[in-house]
């Protein structure tokens, strides 16, 4: 087939070639494959933001895990660091209480021979000579001795009786009130 003459009523301003089959198959060919390709990234990045959100998800989950653990441990931990703390804070006051003399020295000895079961027998009271001067104006039954004991430390009461010692010693009531109170833990 030969090419057909056209009469034009006047002269062209610009030439444009038409595109060949294998041109514009080509074209459709290059956009069929920009929308693959973009397809494809699309695809891709959800898949990698879906294994993102997973690898997240488990770390996540393994944190709440490890929270979890560490709470409970300090649950079970705390009510024993109180316990020790609070039975030394009150060996901290105690210890200023006593060195001021702000103590009742005359109501543990009678708490401390009540304790002690003699009755009425005979005993003596040792006590540190601090708190021997406190209980001056006191008295105390007839076979009662109070004696001024350098080795007795204030606030303590060692009672002899015929049966044996008997000792009010501050430092071992803390001690076996810290122990009451981590058995309690314990339970």
């Amino acid at each position: 087939m030969s090419p057909e003459r056209v009469a034009l009523q006047r002269e062209p301003s610009a030439v444009r070639v038409a595109d060949s089959a294998a041109d514009v198959r080509a074209r459709g060919l290059t956009a069929a494959f920009d929308d693959a390709r973009r397809e494809g990234r699309l695809e891709g990045r959800v898949e990698g933001e879906r294994a993102v959100r997973a690898t997240l998800g488990r770390a996540l989950e393994e944190a709440a895990a490890a929270l979890h653990a560490a709470r409970e441990e300090a649950l079970d931990e705390v009510p024993r660091a109180v316990a020790v703390l609070a039975t030394a804070i009150a060996r901290q006051l105690l210890a200023v209480e006593l060195e001021a003399g702000r103590y009742d020295v005359e109501a543990m000895v009678r708490e401390t021979l009540a304790a002690s079961g003699v009755g009425r027998g005979s005993c003596t009271v040792h006590l540190h000579p601090a708190d021997v001067s406190a209980l001056e104006s006191c008295s105390f039954r007839a076979g009662t001795q109070v004696e001024a004991d350098e080795d007795v430390p204030r606030g303590h009461v060692h009672v002899t009786t015929p049966d044996g010692l008997v000792v009010r010693d501050l430092d071992a009531a803390l001690d076996s009130i810290r122990e009451r109170l981590l058995g309690e833990l314990r339970r």
